[in-house]
């Protein structure tokens, strides 16, 4: 000890371990938290893409939400199915971000595909939104729709019965016209009748002479054919007016079944909303300008991964694939190798068997042979095929 003091090696930092919400953020964006949390560097840079893709699903959930909310009545049910589809996004960007190559540059083809899937989710995703933001425009834009939508219904009503509602129409206005002309003869009758009896007439004379008993009687008989006229007309007119009334029936309950079909469900809304941006340019920009933001919020997450540069998650993650690569070629290697060490040690030691079996079988074999030949001999020595396939039973089945 010299009274100096020896400088010591400082010990390396070890990495703080990260928390739930760092973890979870972590699972959000598909990466491994046992590699990275020895990477102190990108922890930040996965916790931003995990929060992308939460937002995202927060964002699919509200859309989904409101959309079965034009749909469904229930809200326990509408509720269930936004949270279940807003984990399906939330499945869908994880495995767009899982899928993409950790190895090099991304390939065109497969970017571009995810792209494109999630442009189209963002499209699909953004016109509940939409629909939300114009609630108030889309609602009166669906009344005047309907009252449209009855009118033009209304009129194809008409033109469907119009020949049919023509005719009975024809048929009344008859029955009117020969009432009204009859009608119009009796006061002729009735006026002629008095001007003579007022003096005022073609004789002259006050009172009921014999032209004025002559003009009571035709007004009389106008106006008894007038009155039986009536009654024979009250049963033809009839007929035509049930059928008119039953038109009408008809009418109102096909009015009241297709106005039962004017919904304002998303349908409508959708519908409304397309009338509105066509009549209304500056609100068409905006409707534009909306979509694209909720769409750039659902590929956010891709957009995401694909800006950001590689770093030391990325390369010990590519180093750790690699060598599991490389351990699963050697590993199989060698098992073929010991396989086929297997199958030529086996095949050795089944031929020491056979030769040891046929050397301690051999003096057997000679004098069984002797004796198939002899008793061949002696029952039928012209059948060579028969001896030929009796020693070979021999040959191959015989046991020691």
């Amino acid at each position: 000890m010299n009274g100096t003091t020896q400088p010591t090696n400082p010990q390396p930092a070890q990495p703080t371990p990260p928390d739930g919400w760092s973890r979870f953020l972590w699972w959000l964006a598909a990466a491994d938290p046992e590699v990275l949390a020895e990477c102190k560097s990108d922890r930040e840079r996965y916790r931003i893409i995990g929060l992308a893709v939460l937002v995202t699903a927060l964002f699919a959930t509200l859309a989904w939400g409101y959309f079965f909310s034009t749909v469904v009545k229930d809200d326990l049910l509408i509720g269930g199915l936004a949270l279940f589809f807003g984990f399906a996004i939330l499945c869908i960007d994880r495995s767009l971000i899982a899928a993409m190559q950790r190895n090099g540059k991304p390939q065109f083809l497969p970017v571009a595909f995810r792209l494109v899937l999630a442009v189209t989710i963002g499209l699909f995703i953004s016109q509940p939104v939409v629909l939300m933001l114009f609630q108030k425009d889309i609602q009166a834009q669906m009344v005047v729709d309907q009252q449209r939508k009855m009118e033009e219904f209304r009129k194809q009503q008409l033109a469907f019965n119009s020949e049919r509602t023509t005719r009975l129409r024809n048929q009344l206005a008859g029955y009117d016209k020969a009432l009204a002309d009859r009608e119009k003869q009796v006061k002729e009758y009735k006026d002629a009748y008095i001007r003579e009896t007022d003096g005022t007439g073609g004789s002259g004379k006050i009172g009921e002479y014999t032209v004025a008993k002559v003009k009571r009687n035709e007004y009389l008989k106008a106006e008894e054919e007038l009155r039986k006229l009536q009654s024979e007309t009250v049963p033809l007119r009839e007929v035509p007016l049930q059928e008119l009334a039953v038109i009408h029936a008809a009418d109102s309950v096909s009015e009241a079944a297709y106005r039962a079909t004017l919904t304002d469900g998303f349908l409508a809304q959708t519908e409304a909303l397309s009338t509105l941006t066509e009549e209304r340019p500056p609100l068409k920009q905006r409707y534009r300008l909306i979509v694209f933001i909720i769409t750039l919020i659902e590929i956010m997450p891709l957009l995401t991964k694909l800006m950001m540069p590689k770093g030391e998650y990325d390369a010990r993650l590519a180093a750790i694939t690699a060598a599991s690569v490389n351990q699963s070629e050697l590993s199989i290697a060698q098992q073929r190798q010991l396989q086929a060490h297997y199958h030529e040690g086996a095949g050795a030691a089944d031929k020491e068997v056979m030769d040891h079996l046929f050397s301690m079988t051999a003096g057997a074999r000679r004098r069984e042979s002797a004796k198939l030949v002899e008793e061949w001999e002696q029952t039928d020595g012209n059948s060579f095929r028969k001896l030929w396939t009796s020693a070979k039973r021999l040959l191959l089945l015989h046991k020691a």
